[in-house]
């Protein structure tokens, strides 16, 4: 399937719950009430999906080829990645510790629980969007053509092992599901 392949398929399901995201943001926004098990959900995908599956993979093969072959944390778009991958897991640990306070009826701490999980996904989109506009064509210039398909076999030997375990599929369920239940509300 390729490495930048893998990728984007990846950011398609995470928009998918970024959608959802933002279908449940507005409904706390309508209704100042946040569906407690929902938002856990949508969390739950971001911090075990984004940060524990896709990042890692950005981070430990895409990103170290890119500094093997000269890049460096200062460049463009690079440093902008990497800025937002540490942004976005610091942003799920604040969205974890509001959600293990949030409690029903609290319109305030709701308000502000949906506008923390707006920030996150307007940075999630725009962290895909220069991923795949940007970042993937400024590494290809980088990239050897020997470290193009070593990187394709090492994404695709860990894609692989998602599959095999039901890692993937766990995953896709649930950014399906999620999309579901909200567009049911």
């Amino acid at each position: 399937m390729g490495w930048r392949k893998i990728l984007e398929k990846e950011h398609r399901l995470m928009l998918e719950v970024a959608d959802a995201s933002d279908k449940e943001c507005a409904h706390i926004e309508a209704t100042g009430e946040a569906r407690i098990e929902l938002v856990g959900e949508i969390i739950g995908f971001f911090r075990y999906f984004c940060d524990g599956l896709h990042d890692p993979k950005e981070d430990g093969l895409l990103f170290a080829r890119c500094h093997k072959r000269g890049m460096t944390n200062d460049d463009e778009p690079l440093e902008q990645m990497l800025g937002e991958h540490e942004w976005c897991s610091g942003e799920l640990d604040s969205l974890e510790r509001r959600l293990e306070r949030l409690e029903p009826g609290d319109r305030e701490a709701a308000l502000v629980f949906a506008a923390h999980l707006r920030e996150y996904v307007s940075v999630l989109r725009c962290h895909v969007e220069v991923e795949e506009t940007v970042f993937f064509d400024t590494a290809q210039h980088y990239l050897t053509e020997e470290d193009r398909h070593q990187l394709t076999e090492e994404f695709e030997a860990v894609h692989w092992d998602e599959v095999e375990e039901g890692v993937l599929s766990y995953w896709e369920d649930l950014a399906h599901r999620l999309v579901a239940a909200e567009n049911q509300v």
